[in-house]
């Protein structure tokens, strides 16, 4: 892509990747770094999160190693495990399991759908839900002539909670056993899991 002036415009993996010099206050001294933006910013976010500035945490990370001359690169490793530590801890959040325990953990009705329709966890107050509205219903789980389906395609229902910051989003749905059928309404968000579009459903009263 080119610039208003017709020069190429730098992509922005190619931006990230430009060295920049900046002076760092610490407490005790002011540092001269250069690294590149993307390090930068990723110094930038640590300090926020863990709520101080920027200067104090690169003094902090340099006081850890004092043996290693290289500044630079410490801090580059230092950034490296922060992030491989921020996303081990998402993935252990993000345990499929934790699909079945978000369903049970509800008190009202509630499951899981998968985007090829196949419900994945329910809990016991969606099986309550069921066998009251069909009395003829058997006790127990859930079987194979019961019949669940939302208003709108699945697919399609993940594709706008990703859109809208995964808002819970009302949805009718209908559950039938036999010939017989029942509408009603739900929220809707994304399960918190990695790999696969899961989607929570919280029966409304």
């Amino acid at each position: 892509m080119a610039s208003a002036s017709g020069e190429p415009k730098p992509s922005p993996l190619a931006s990230d990747a430009e060295p920049v010099f900046r002076v760092v206050e610490g407490q005790d001294a002011r540092r001269g770094i250069r690294l590149e933006r993307a390090y930068w910013q990723a110094l930038r976010d640590i300090a926020t999160a863990t709520a101080q500035k920027t200067g104090s945490l690169v003094s902090a990370v340099i006081e850890q190693a004092p043996d290693v001359t290289n500044a630079t690169s410490l801090l580059r490793v230092y950034c490296l495990k922060w992030a491989l530590g921020e996303l081990e801890a998402a993935r252990r959040i993000s345990n499929p399991s934790l699909v079945g325990n978000l369903v049970r953990a509800s008190p009202g009705p509630a499951f899981a759908l998968g985007l090829d329709k196949r419900i994945i966890a329910y809990n016991q107050s969606f099986l309550a839900f069921v066998q009251a509205r069909f009395s003829y219903a058997a006790p127990g789980p859930i079987g194979r002539d019961f019949r669940l389906a939302l208003d709108v395609h699945l697919t399609d229902l993940a594709a706008n909670l990703k859109a809208n910051g995964n808002t819970p989003t009302p949805v009718g749905f209908v559950v039938g056993l036999g010939d017989r059928r029942l509408r009603g309404n739900l929220n809707s968000i994304l399960a918190p899991v990695s790999g696969q579009d899961i989607i929570l459903c919280y029966v409304l009263p």
